[in-house]
């Protein structure tokens, strides 16, 4: 049997070889999209307990530090803070989503693996600025 003007018989051959070859760079593109999302989410949970920190040093009006008084600066300091507070939702928001529903889909039970994960990572953040510094992003240890 031929088919078109070329009158090569089609039983035995492919029909489209470049399809495997898509196939495969679809594949590599996810597995590197996969592996930078885990890369920015493992910076972004190490990362997280100083953004936190200044985040709420921002908001509450101590944008420079405790024991200054900013006075009317303290307006700017706060919509600096909702700011970062908004940067850091869609640096770690985004992420922890598409990592959870790569979880999901390979298993239902791993879905809260992400989340243990920042955790874990979280407080290795804060184990490497030290337990004393990161309280005293809060307020604790300074005169009132």
């Amino acid at each position: 049997m031929a088919d078109g003007i070329w009158k090569v018989p089609l039983s035995g051959w492919r029909q489209k070889p470049w399809m495997e070859v898509k196939e495969r760079g679809e594949k590599a593109m996810k597995k590197i999209k996969c592996i930078l999302s885990i890369l920015w989410f493992a910076f972004v949970s190490l990362a997280s307990p100083l953004w936190v920190g200044c985040i709420y040093m921002d908001i509450t009006g101590h944008g420079k530090g405790y024991g200054y008084d900013m006075g009317s600066e303290a307006d700017i300091a706060v919509l600096f803070g909702v700011v970062l507070l908004f940067l850091w939702l869609l640096a770690i928001l985004p992420v922890t989503i598409s990592l959870c529903k790569k979880a999901y889909g390979r298993k239902q039970s791993l879905v809260w693996l992400p989340f243990l994960a920042f955790t874990v990572l979280f407080g290795a953040g804060i184990c490497i600025i030290g337990w004393g510094e990161f309280i005293k992003l809060f307020g604790y240890g300074y005169p009132v």
